[in-house]
């Protein structure tokens, strides 16, 4: 399933299958089709930021998560995940589901930590800095790369194959990002889209 080698030690694993032999004009309709998912989402997102938010503390007095929490937030990110994977990239429809291994696109995992350390999880804020700033640059690439896959799409009816690795790259990197920013994981993400 994998389309780039990952980073072999770090706990957050995430790869999209390409793309083979999809219904071209499906592109341009399957944002209205995940229109259910996303108002689910909607309210899955408040849950999870609460959780996070109360997580942050216990992580601090504790450090370590609690595993309905953890589960719960890592369920919330790979629903979140599979959407957006469908919407971009598949024809398959996601399962409304957070749990891992029923939506064939897409691998998302995420390893749970025995002990974290307090002093990261209080300036995580901070440590996310220049992720925030790299990334909002590879999305701005990311949504141009976009569009113009969309027209590629519609017109040869595959996803140009770098094109496709590019934004699965991004959404890696995003992926890590938010795995880290949503405390799943204390260790740093690298800034690489592998």
């Amino acid at each position: 399933m994998a389309t780039q080698p990952a980073i072999a030690d770090y706990p957050v694993r995430f790869e999209v299958l390409y793309p083979e032999g999809e219904n071209r004009f499906m592109i341009l309709i399957r944002w209205l089709l995940a229109i259910p998912h996303l108002i689910v989402l909607y309210f899955l997102q408040i849950i999870a930021s609460v959780l996070v938010l109360l997580a942050w503390f216990i992580l601090l007095i504790t450090a370590s998560y609690p595993n309905g929490m953890f589960n719960f937030v890592a369920g919330y990110l790979r629903w979140s995940l599979n959407v957006t994977t469908y919407v971009l990239f598949h024809n398959q429809y996601p399962p409304f589901s957070m749990s891992g291994g029923e939506y064939d696109p897409l691998l998302f995992e995420v390893e749970q930590q025995d002990q974290y350390s307090r002093l990261s999880v209080l300036f995580r804020l901070f440590l996310l800095i220049p992720h925030i700033i790299v990334l909002y640059f590879l999305q701005i690439v990311a949504y141009v790369v976009g569009l113009v896959t969309v027209i590629a799409v519609l017109v040869t009816g595959r996803y140009p194959r770098g094109m496709f690795d590019f934004l699965v790259g991004v959404g890696r990197w995003s992926t890590r990002l938010n795995a880290y920013a949503l405390l799943l994981t204390d260790k740093f993400p690298p800034f690489s889209m592998k």
